[in-house]
């Protein structure tokens, strides 16, 4: 418990030194509140944009695109890394394009989706999918290939059928590397749905940048990048969350227990 006061101790000290710098850095150099507003307006502009229910209505979209993507994306990911991983011909059938896509600048595939689909939740979607499509795929086949062999043999030993091997020895072990691509997704998903909504969209929190980038409203522009920071954060964290609940028995987890 101690330890853990003195980490929350700490953030909170770093945090009010940043913003005494911030508040500092403007009032000794005289720098315009549109340019850089203190950090006493952005968090009023902050709390009257959820008092009056923006912050709600447009993160709601933002954050209903991101779960839908994300969980398609990952859904997709995971097939094509489980049969990747089965398969090396399955494997070297679908890698030209997945890296053929992977390698392709995601944000210069908006104006196309655009045309194809209009603006709104389509164009949004599929870049959000696209995002999190590769690392799970990635971290499913470096998960499912990373088995040591002698748990193979053990299975075999014990006679267990290949849907029991999978269920009971493969799936579990591949785990921790799943759920590693799964938070890296969640991240990419979140840049993914704000660049969109920021290109091709006219609802949500990546629009609200671009509506006060064109009022020149900085306090609006600086309170948008906090809202979608804490999203973003609490998305993470709620993978975190289903990470330790999976996982309370692997040695990672033992270990940050015992040390803390």
């Amino acid at each position: 418990m101690g330890r853990k006061i003195l980490i929350a101790v700490i953030s909170i000290l770093f945090l009010v030194l940043f913003l005494g710098f911030w508040k500092g850095y403007v009032v000794i150099k005289g720098i315009p509140n549109f340019i850089l507003p203190p950090p006493e307006a952005v968090g009023q502009r902050f709390v009257s944009l959820i008092a009056n229910g923006t912050f709600v209505r447009e993160g709601w979209v933002t954050l209903y695109t991101i779960i839908i993507g994300f969980s398609i994306g990952s859904i997709l990911g995971f097939v094509a890394g489980y049969y990747s991983a089965k398969s090396r011909t399955f494997e070297e059938v679908i890698s030209p394009y997945v890296m053929l896509i992977q390698a392709t600048p995601k944000v210069s595939l908006i104006p196309l989706f655009v045309i194809w689909f209009g603006l709104g939740m389509p164009s949004k979607l599929l870049l959000i999918v696209l995002s999190a499509f590769f690392p799970v795929m990635i971290n499913t086949i470096l998960g499912l290939r990373s088995i040591p062999e002698d748990y193979e043999n053990l299975m075999k030993i014990l006679q267990a059928s290949e849907r029991q091997s999978t269920v009971k020895m493969r799936l579990p072990m591949a785990t921790p590397l799943i759920m590693a691509g799964l938070k890296i997704a969640m991240v990419q998903s979140v840049i993914g749905a704000i660049v969109s909504e920021w290109m091709a969209g006219d609802r949500g929190l990546g629009y609200l940048l671009v509506y006060g980038s064109s009022l020149y409203d900085a306090n609006l522009l600086m309170a948008s990048i906090l809202a979608t920071t804490f999203l973003g954060l609490i998305l993470y964290w709620s993978i975190e969350l289903i990470e330790k609940k999976l996982l309370f028995w692997h040695e990672s987890k033992l270990a940050f227990t015992e040390g803390t």
